[in-house]
């Protein structure tokens, strides 16, 4: 069996770890039990987090986490993210 080159061109190395600053907080995905929810978070600036409910983000609160969603409070107000289409 032959075997292929998979070396990554230096093109694509380049913009596979550019820095993404992205114009505000995403959700990325959720993971683990309706009783141990965690979320996979893209800051605004590109880098990812993981978080569950009580923890801060991005000057906010993570106080819910649902099959799909996580709210976020600040100050107040509430904000919730949901998973992308597609």
């Amino acid at each position: 069996m032959a075997t292929q080159d998979t070396t990554t061109s230096p093109a694509v190395a380049e913009l596979a770890t550019e820095y993404a600053n992205l114009p505000r907080t995403a959700l990325l995905g959720i993971v683990g039990t309706a009783a141990a929810r965690r979320a996979l978070v893209r800051l605004s600036k590109g880098k990812t987090q993981t978080v569950r409910v009580g923890d801060r983000i991005a000057h906010s609160t993570v106080t819910a986490i649902g099959d799909d969603q996580l709210v976020l409070s600040r100050g107040g107000s509430t904000q919730i993210l949901t998973m992308p289409k597609g």
